[in-house]
């Protein structure tokens, strides 16, 4: 076999190689996007950010804490609020929970509602008639 026949060999190789994960690409149903509607939210990103900003400058940012009994969120007043729990390495885990505050102002989510692990959790409330959103990562134990 002379070097031009292996060299042939070898880019038929690569060539069919390439193809593959070409053709695995274009026909997958999985996107690597985090988001699904990631194109809306990018429409939407003033809103986010003006969101964020009113919970700063109105000095309305929750305390969160996780403990081995789960999560508490602690609001300054009485809030309605949508919990949006976010897993980057499994979005199978993802979850959304909307409570409302207790008597003490604070959320509480058990220990068993969320695996341990790292969260991104994006918390959306609303004060007296306000729209403010929070994000922080979480570690829950």
């Amino acid at each position: 076999m002379s070097w031009g026949t292996k060299l042939a060999v070898a880019m038929g190789l690569f060539m069919i190689f390439i193809l593959t994960l070409g053709f695995r690409m274009i026909f997958s149903n999985s996107d690597t996007l985090i988001e699904k509607d990631y194109y809306e939210q990018g429409l939407n990103y003033n809103q986010k950010y003006d969101a964020k900003r009113l919970a700063v400058t109105d000095s309305v940012i929750p305390k969160i804490e996780t403990d081995n009994h789960g999560l508490s969120i602690r609001f300054i007043l009485p809030a309605s609020c949508k919990l949006n729990f976010k897993r980057l390495s499994d979005s199978k885990m993802d979850r959304t929970i909307e409570r409302q505050t207790d008597e003490e102002d604070v959320v509480h989510i058990a220990e068993g509602e969320l695996k341990s692990g790292p969260w991104m959790l994006s918390v959306n409330y609303s004060i007296n008639e306000k729209n403010y959103l929070y994000e922080q990562e979480i570690l829950m134990p």
